[in-house]
């Protein structure tokens, strides 16, 4: 059994190498819905949405986790069959049958984890549990009760070599993480040196930095490293297995046992003599090359397996099958108490015709229930019509007023009155360029408002308007919201002169907006 981590990580890059297309859809099935699916809420929640508009997203995001939990399941399964020598047709778990145990087993993890980071309860042992959980639930012949024993017993296992494994991933995570970051940054300025294109990244570099471009710097490295995690799961698995089955020996001897086969069987290679040899010598015969020095490590290994059933992690995994059992003991007990009332009520019943009435006690029972059922409908349906409107909550807080100067300021911030109110004090001033900008943000604001385009720091006005165009019925709302997005343009970014006929032409275009939008 080889337990050093490092060859352990360099088996578990080559194992990756092995795979073909079939075994990484598997793996892409599960990372990229998850991905897109909570890189989506993040940059919502931190856009400022309120939280019963997230709540879909939300929901989305724990569909998605299940999801990629169970094909990563399938995709250690073949990981693992692919080590023990197996064909990808091996008998695997059903797709059902994995999210019924990582629906239970990797809901845990996100209770456990807080603590484990905490270092209540060690974290190289919860970190191994669940990817042994990952591995298992895969398997065809897997149950809840075994998933959960064998995944304790075997993070249990080598916990030092565990720990180096864990230090090493996290340095490979780390510098792939570097150097994704660079290759995000290099990218905008190497297409601006080669092809001329402005993006928002090099209009404003310092966005680069931002939190949006931090996660999806993150979420790449995850999916770049995540494989290679569970890869080294599935070894460490593979190894901790052949410490009582010898897989790993069988592995090795597969090729040489083939060709043994293939020379015996031409017509001229030996036939090998059949001695009839009985049960009491055979056994004689093991018993006594047991005793040889060269199966001393089978003795020192059974030994080992008797003293670790005094460690914590033999403690705690004995504590688990015993927990088991006594739950389902109890429900065991409890099935048999209510068909034993069931048969016996049954048994004590007169007979009935078939057109007979049901029973007065229980009809007045459905209509206990009935009426329960109905004042708990009313008094829901009170408190929701009694309860406080959060716009007028949100409207009655005095809203802080952004520097308009500034290139980084969000439509979003203010509402499309409060915008429409300061270009009107900004163009009485005499301000004729900053009101320009205010009647620009007026217009974002209120399309936001109503639901015609997604107002997004790193948007820029084409994407605005081709959102615009997309949406269905919008098409003479995209005209001046075009034309007003030029005269911007040319005002802010530009050196063009803001005269009061662009100022006047600027203002129809905010009224047509708002009136095509309203028909």
């Amino acid at each position: 059994m080889d337990t050093n981590p490092i060859r352990q990580i360099e088996e578990a890059i080559f194992l990756l190498r092995r795979q073909d297309m079939r075994a990484w859809s598997q793996y892409l099935l599960a990372a990229v819905p998850f991905l897109l699916s909570l890189l989506l809420f993040v940059h919502d929640m931190s856009a400022g949405y309120l939280a019963s508009r997230c709540a879909i997203e939300a929901l989305a995001c724990t569909v998605a986790y299940l999801w990629a939990s169970t094909w990563k399941a399938k995709f250690g399964a073949t990981l693992l069959a692919t080590m023990n020598g197996q064909q990808l047709t091996s008998p695997q778990g059903s797709f059902w049958h994995a999210l019924y145990l990582q629906s239970i087993i990797q809901t845990l993890k996100l209770l456990l984890f807080p603590f484990a980071i905490a270092s209540i309860v060690p974290l190289a042992w919860t970190s191994s549990f669940f990817r042994n959980a990952t591995v298992e639930a895969g398997l065809a012949d897997s149950s809840l009760r075994s998933v959960l024993r064998k995944s304790a017993k075997r993070a249990g296992v080598n916990g030092r070599s565990n720990w180096i494994a864990i230090g090493i991933l996290t340095v490979i995570y780390l510098v792939t993480f570097i150097n994704v970051y660079i290759l995000l940054v290099l990218l905008p300025l190497l297409l601006r040196m080669f092809s001329g294109v402005e993006t928002l990244f090099t209009r404003n570099p310092e966005s680069l930095g931002g939190f949006n471009v931090f996660c999806v710097v993150l979420a790449i490295t995850w999916l770049i490293i995540d494989p290679l995690v569970l890869s080294y799961a599935v070894v460490r698995c593979f190894y901790t297995e052949a410490r009582t089955d010898g897989r790993d020996l069988l592995t090795r001897l597969r090729p040489a046992a083939v060709l043994a086969l293939v020379l015996l069987a031409l017509p001229f290679s030996p036939r090998l003599s059949a001695e009839t040899i009985s049960k009491d010598k055979l056994s004689q015969a093991i018993d006594q090359a047991s005793k040889g020095d060269d199966y001393a490590w089978l003795r020192a290994q059974q030994h080992k397996s008797k003293e670790d059933d005094n460690n914590f992690f033999a403690r705690l995994n004995r504590d688990i099958d015993n927990l088991f059992k006594t739950v389902g003991s109890l429900f065991s007990g409890l099935r048999d108490w209510l068909k034993g009332l069931l048969d016996k009520a049954a048994k004590n019943a007169p007979a009935e015709s078939p057109n007979q009435p049901i029973n007065g006690s229980v009809l007045w029972l459905l209509y206990v229930l009935a009426a329960v059922v109905l004042l708990a409908a009313i008094v829901v349906i009170w408190r929701t019509a009694n309860k406080p409107a959060l716009p007028s909550i949100v409207s009655s807080a005095p809203l802080p007023t952004p520097d308009i100067t500034q290139d980084n300021v969000l439509a979003s911030d203010l509402p499309e009155e409060e915008w429409l109110r300061m270009a009107r004090e900004l163009l009485a001033k005499g301000e004729l360029r900053l009101g320009v900008r205010a009647l620009y943000l007026s217009n974002l604001s209120y399309l936001g408002g109503e639901q015609f385009i997604h107002i997004a720091r790193s948007k820029s006005n084409a994407i605005y308007e081709r959102e615009l165009r997309l949406r269905p019925g919008s098409t003479e709302v995209s005209t001046p919201f075009a034309q007003s997005n030029r005269s911007f343009e040319r005002v802010w970014y530009g050196f063009h002169e803001v005269t009061p006929e662009l100022v006047e032409g600027f203002q129809q275009n905010v009224e047509a907006i708002r009136r095509h939008a309203k028909a």
